[in-house]
């Protein structure tokens, strides 16, 4: 009996030993492991607004509004900081008046974005550049009181934009302040345009749908959007704050298409993950 208990031993051990080895190769692995973060940005904004529908009026419309952007990013593979994705909802309410002042315009305009970018790693400390492009969904919706019977115009497109993000980071004592901008530009897309004197009722109801879907390039559509923006981190989140510029401009049915608009925008970061009680947090993240 003692050399059965003996050998008993002599065979625990090397078990013991090896379960050691495979729950410290384990916890290892799981500290190695790294997992991307969402970076979601929030900004409210105050706008000024320039509109020309020549569809509504030939006279330019100016005025102020609203601004709500809720953009998000996060890396497509941990383990690769060179590809990221990127989404964008924007919503935008103005109201505007004609230069003599007479007639009122209401403007809504929502914008929905989804793109990529790949990381350059240049040789400057702290510098990245990130190029790519944006897949859009625009809208737009202006009301014209005063016309009788076209009083309404909608704004509908969709686009493939070129985009170019430009990072600095700034190291102080006690945090790292970031410096961004960015510029898109449309290249590629179609769009939605009535045309001259047609109504709306004639196009949807009675099915006068004429020459109103048109493709959109660089012929017939130019536009820049440009955002600068400072973020300076704080205990729980990242204040942000900058400036944004969008030039838009479109021709079809021999009609003129034009916004214009300058905001001033504040915000708030987070960078965050979705944990549940079966999914719990890991140790490691990457975000950027």
């Amino acid at each position: 009996m003692i050399k059965f208990s003996r050998n008993k031993c002599r065979l625990k051990a090397p078990l013991g030993v090896w379960g050691f080895v495979f729950l410290f190769s384990f916890t290892f692995v799981q500290a190695e492991t790294k997992h991307a973060l969402r970076t979601s940005n929030t900004t409210f904004g105050l706008t000024t607004l320039e509109l020309l529908d020549n569809y509504l009026s030939p006279l330019p419309y100016s005025g102020a509004g609203l601004r709500f952007t809720n953009e998000n990013a996060r890396l497509i593979n941990p383990n690769n900081e060179n590809i990221s994705i990127r989404n964008r909802t924007e919503i935008t309410f103005g109201t505007l008046t004609n230069p003599p002042g007479t007639a009122g315009m209401l403007y809504l305009g929502a914008n929905y974005a989804w793109g990529m970018h790949y990381h350059f790693r240049l040789p400057v400390e702290n510098l990245q550049i990130l190029a790519g492009g944006f897949w859009d969904i625009d809208f737009g919706a202006k009301y014209l009181a005063r016309n009788v019977n076209n009083p309404v115009n909608l704004d509908m497109a969709t686009n493939l934009n070129l985009s170019a993000i430009v990072i600095y980071d700034i190291p102080t004592p006690r945090r790292i302040i970031r410096l961004r901008a960015s510029f898109e530009t449309p290249l590629v897309g179609c769009m939605f345009v009535p045309e001259k004197g047609a109504s709306y009722y004639e196009i949807f109801l009675l099915g006068a749908y004429g020459n109103f879907v048109h493709f959109s390039s660089m012929h017939n559509k130019l536009g820049l959007r440009q955002n600068y923006s400072v973020e300076i981190p704080l205990r729980s989140s990242t204040l942000r704050f900058g400036i944004s510029a969008n030039r838009q401009q479109h021709s079809a049915n021999g009609m003129i298409f034009r916004r214009n608009d300058n905001t001033l925008f504040l915000g708030y970061t987070h960078v965050f993950s979705r944990f549940t009680r079966r999914n719990p947090a890991p140790e490691n993240f990457v975000g950027y």
